[in-house]
């Protein structure tokens, strides 16, 4: 028996283990609704706008533009009015006030939708827009629910707590609860997912910042001795039974 060991580099190595490990997965095709929901939580233009009345829990609005005309006219929806839940709208928006808002496109009737949470406080959404998807942030762990995990992201406004990370994005380890993985009070390092102003939230992950567990064992595999067993051939014999080396010619 001989055994082949390979004459690389580790870094060589574990470079062509990913590569081989990438051969068994396929590159997964493009969601068009996970594109269409990325591309409605990215921020639009904040725009002036005057109330000028409800309907229901919306807000009616007429866009106000530079120059201070009043132009087109749209709404902000129950849940687009405030971060804090209201019972109506009226309870902090009065008529004839003018106020900033996101501009965040068109309704299905085709009218203008805007939301005014996303600009109600300013150093929050200055907070947010400044957080790139990738981006490597540090803070302190403040809440461990069964959900997810609330965290104090190191410059966020005072009073706010804008982090959070959902279950699965805290470890590659399988756990029963988030406090597995986590506790109240911890220093963490974690990667952006996504920042949201609208949410006044920003989506973090700590696997993000760990080894996949399937890239090392591929390495592994890579790295591994491989045995090759010498070359037999196969012979059939005059009464039909094989043999392993040679061919038996009948008498």
């Amino acid at each position: 028996m001989t055994v082949e060991r390979p004459q690389r580099t580790v870094e060589r190595a574990t470079a062509a283990g990913r590569r081989r490990w990438a051969s068994f997965m396929p590159e997964p095709a493009r969601d068009r609704r996970l594109d269409s929901l990325i591309s409605r939580l990215q921020p639009g233009p904040v725009r002036t706008v005057k109330v000028i009345g409800f309907d229901g829990a919306d807000v009616l609005v007429q866009l106000v533009d530079a120059a201070g005309e009043e132009t087109g006219v749209g709404r902000i929806p129950r849940h687009e009015g405030s971060m804090p839940r209201l019972e109506h709208p009226s309870e902090l928006i009065r008529i004839g006030q003018n106020m900033k808002a996101e501009d965040i496109g068109r309704g299905h009737a085709g009218h203008l939708l805007f939301s005014a949470r996303a600009c109600e406080i300013p150093a929050l959404r200055s907070f947010l827009l400044a957080m790139e998807r990738g981006q490597v942030v540090t803070g302190t762990v403040s809440g461990v629910h069964d959900f997810g995990v609330f965290v104090h992201v190191d410059g966020e406004p005072d009073g706010l707590c804008t982090g959070f990370i959902r279950v699965p994005d805290l470890t590659w380890t399988r756990i029963d609860h988030p406090s597995e993985a986590v506790e109240a009070g911890q220093r963490i390092t974690a990667e952006v997912i996504t920042a949201e102003p609208r949410c006044g939230q920003v989506t973090l992950s700590l696997k993000a910042l760990q080894e996949d567990p399937l890239v090392r064992f591929a390495d592994r595999a890579d790295e591994s001795p491989r045995v090759r067993s010498p070359r037999s051939f196969p012979s059939v014999s005059s009464y039909g039974s094989h043999g392993r080396r040679g061919v038996s010619s009948p008498l």
